[in-house]
């Protein structure tokens, strides 16, 4: 009975928050912290970074934030005002913001490796503590410095030398018993570029990059199945800017990896997919120690 109204009482915090973060698209709102919420950038940049704008943005970010915080409740993380984080790959904030429900401001702080988005995200925020960085590390955060370091959208792209060199550098940063959340490609996306592989190549740019990906596009779904990481690249489906095809392209994770690929330091929390909210696949690990 307890834990139904505990539940119950969750669900209804997170839908009046959820409600809070579409009504800061158009008033000032305050956090449950009484912090202010940042600003939005042009609907344009939105859609151009993320395939959404407004409302659809929020709700995709508010999904992957309900997959973080369950899985910080699976291992007794606390999420509150003193609670250290990390956006890694942070973009314009649109995923910092929603932590704001329990995270205070001045306790989030991200790293990117667009410069162009640092010094939006700190106007946006108001707050300095957005960084630029490397696309391999080390960063210049010192050793334990965070509980929570959460990443959407940013290990569905990195090659896997970038991927073992973050996480590597993320169990430095991490507090024993803190934990690091992130996305990647969900399996469903090789029926994406198979239908890529389908469409006339003036569709755009990026779909024609996509549907010439994979020389052997089964061949890598099998690889996927087996286990093994799955990151390819090409001069039309790289990031653009500082993010190049030497180490940004398209990547599945699978599960499998996720497990048992990225150390001994990690312990693996929790999986999440739900297509239906957003299209890639969440794994939360738990810092050893």
């Amino acid at each position: 009975m307890d834990h139904n109204r505990s539940t119950a009482n969750s669900t209804s915090a997170g839908e009046a928050w959820l409600g809070t973060l579409i009504q800061s698209l158009n008033s000032t709102q305050l956090s449950p912290l009484g912090e202010q919420l940042p600003a939005f950038p042009t609907e344009e940049l939105q859609r151009n970074t993320t395939g959404l704008s407004s409302e659809a943005a929020l709700r995709q970010a508010y999904a992957f934030y309900e997959n973080v915080t369950d899985a910080a409740a699976r291992i007794g993380l606390p999420l509150d005002r003193n609670t250290r984080a990390l956006d890694f790959g942070f973009g314009w904030g649109r995923i910092s913001r929603v932590f704001m429900q329990h995270l205070s401001v001045h306790n989030i702080h991200g790293l990117d490796v667009d410069p162009w988005f640092v010094d939006i995200t700190r106007d946006l925020f108001k707050s300095d503590q957005f960084q630029a960085c490397a696309p391999f590390p080390p960063s210049a955060h010192a050793d334990a410095s965070f509980d929570l370091i959460y990443s959407y959208s940013v290990f569905s792209h990195l090659s896997e030398a970038a991927c073992q060199a973050w996480m590597q550098e993320f169990a430095r940063l991490l507090k024993p018993g803190g934990m690091v959340a992130f996305t990647t490609r969900h399996e469903t996306f090789f029926d994406f570029c198979a239908w890529a592989k389908t469409q006339d190549a003036s569709v755009s740019p990026y779909i024609a990059a996509l549907g010439q990906l994979f020389p052997d596009l089964d061949a890598a779904r099998e690889a996927y199945r087996q286990g093994r990481i799955v990151h390819a690249s090409s001069a039309g489906v790289g990031g653009g800017g500082p993010r190049d095809e030497s180490f940004y392209g398209e990547t599945w994770i699978p599960e499998q990896y996720a497990r048992s690929q990225f150390g001994d330091q990690f312990e693996f929390v929790a999986g999440y997919f739900d297509g239906g909210k957003y299209d890639q696949a969440c794994f939360a690990l738990k810092r050893k120690g």
